[in-house]
């Protein structure tokens, strides 16, 4: 039976034959044939290096070489292993490429149609790779077949697919300003893809900081930062400054010169480079701060002069007097160590507070400043925030009751915050602990309102303290409030005539106009 089979199949083959003989010999009386050199089809297409190609078509004898694309990828007819009109073999060389094969003949060059593509997969290799780079320079890798690279993969996803220099067994690529530290992924071509990882790590350097100079150095002042590759830092963290610094008065790759910030305090900086990635320096930048060592003469008389004692006195730019709203800008005298006020008048017992020159910054005098005929302090009922001492216990006919807003605050960065909706609507803060009425020793009360929303100029508040009994109308202390700007008023405490034994409720009242809103700093008895 199967004698038969292969009687019959060897008979079908002699039948194909004899057609394919009789479309020859047509082709060749109608002169298809004639005489050049004509490439019908060529492959395996998925060939390996080294691996046999064949090349079939009409009057191949007559090729002198097959080019193939890539360096050094020619293969001479003394290198073919087999020639003959119809069929020329080979092997591919290992300097071959994917791309287009060209045969080369007297007559001029036939390029292939198709492309050629080859499995470099199980020849592939990665020797090594330059383990420390900076962004902007050159990093190679060695191996094999890394002509069939198509692209570089950086830690965090950053890929490279243009090369600056590439052959066989070198590769060089420009490191992406913004690439990270970590391993490459090497992704080969060919017709099965291969990504390869590094077993090394690359390094890419990122700007340090060393030293400072000046240091202290002061604000608005340029700092010069000392360090390596600086040239690679995008930005500048100072401490105590949110937004970084990203125009420098210079830069290489051992110095950075730039101005510092109003708000920076003393701390560490912060380099970063186009990769997001920080650096922290292993000193610390030192601001230069005023400093108060001494006052004279303490207790001072009002309108007097003060002499302030200490260090980076130059740099004041204002001192605020506790009671008084504005801070004093004249001096008599300014020194390095030493500076001369006058005290103003409505100054009572507290801290001096030093305004710095091109700076939002303030330093605080360490001991309080007396002043003769005053031995009592201030009672602080709300100064940027809510003393301890008192509480909010809540109101009525209000919309909104803030104790820490920042739209509009007069001295710091808070205020409370009221809208009233009803036109006695109320706010009420209480004392935690007794507070007899009138507080011994003090005389007034001292508060500033902002008209806000919806205030006019006939809008009013009213102010009123009470124990357990409410005042009348007539003894509640009335206040016209100044639309989009703060007014400090000072109300006698004698101006509170219902005079309770003690303070259990401090109430700021809406008078008459619904819906304003309002802003309170400053609320204190002298």
């Amino acid at each position: 039976m199967l004698q038969l089979s292969q009687t019959r199949l060897l008979a079908l083959i002699c039948f194909v034959l004899s057609i394919g003989i009789l479309s020859s010999c047509k082709k060749d009386d109608n002169n298809s044939n004639n005489g050049q050199v004509q490439l019908l089809s060529f492959g395996p297409t998925g060939a390996k290096h080294g691996d046999t190609l064949r090349f079939i078509g009409q009057n191949l004898n007559k090729v002198t070489a097959v080019q193939f694309t890539g360096t050094n990828a020619t293969v001479n007819k003394d290198a073919f292993k087999q020639q003959s009109g119809d069929l020329i073999l080979l092997v591919v060389p290992n300097s071959a490429e994917k791309g287009y094969v060209t045969l080369k003949t007297p007559d001029g060059d036939i390029v292939t149609k198709t492309m050629l593509n080859l499995n470099v997969k199980t020849a592939a290799a990665i020797a090594s790779v330059t383990k420390n780079v900076r962004p902007g320079g050159n990093l190679t890798l060695t191996g094999n077949y890394l002509n069939w690279v198509k692209r570089i993969t950086f830690s965090k996803d950053k890929v490279v697919t243009e090369f600056v220099n590439q052959s066989q067994n070198q590769l060089v690529v420009k490191v992406p300003d913004d690439a990270q530290t970590g391993p490459l992924l090497v992704t080969f071509a060919g017709t099965d893809t291969l990504d390869m990882q590094t077993a090394d790590t690359v390094k890419v350097a990122l700007p340090t900081a060393t030293a400072f100079a000046p240091n202290p150095v002061k604000h608005a002042d340029n700092v010069t930062i000392t360090g390596t590759d600086l040239d690679l830092a995008k930005k500048v963290y100072f401490n105590g400054v949110a937004n970084p610094v990203t125009t420098f008065v210079s830069q290489s790759a051992t110095q950075l010169v730039v101005k510092v910030p109003g708000t920076a305090t003393k701390g560490k900086m912060k380099l970063e480079a186009a990769s997001t990635v920080q650096t922290t320096s292993t000193a610390d930048l030192d601001i230069a701060m005023p400093a108060i060592t001494a006052m004279a003469p303490n207790p001072v008389d009002i309108g007097a002069n003060l002499t302030l004692t200490g260090t980076n006195l130059d740099l004041v730019s204002s001192v605020s007097f506790t009671g008084v709203a504005a801070a004093v800008t004249n001096f008599v005298s300014k020194t390095a160590t030493q500076l001369v006020v006058k005290v103003p008048t409505g100054t009572v017992l507290g801290k001096l507070t030093l305004g710095i020159a091109n700076s939002t910054l303030t330093v605080q005098s360490p001991a309080d400043l007396q002043i003769v005929g005053s031995s009592v302090a201030p009672i602080i009922v709300y100064d940027n925030a809510l003393s301890a001492a008192w509480q909010k216990w809540g109101g009525w006919g209000t919309a909104t009751q803030e104790l820490d807003n920042t739209e509009h605050p007069q001295s710091g960065s808070k205020a409370i915050k009221v809208t009233y909706t009803d036109a006695y609507g109320a706010l009420q803060l209480h004392p935690a602990n007794n507070f007899p009425f009138p507080p011994p020793g003090y005389t007034k009360l001292k508060l500033s309102v902002y008209g806000g929303e919806n205030v006019t100029a006939s809008s009013r508040i009213a102010i009123y303290m009470k124990d357990a009994t409410d005042p009348t109308d007539a003894q509640k202390k009335p206040l016209t409030l100044v639309p989009g700007q703060y007014t400090t008023y000072e109300i006698p405490l004698s101006a509170f005539s219902n005079n309770p034994a003690k303070v259990n409720e401090f109430v700021i009242q809406n008078y008459g106009t619904a819906n304003i809103t309002i802003y309170i700093d400053d609320i204190w008895f002298e």
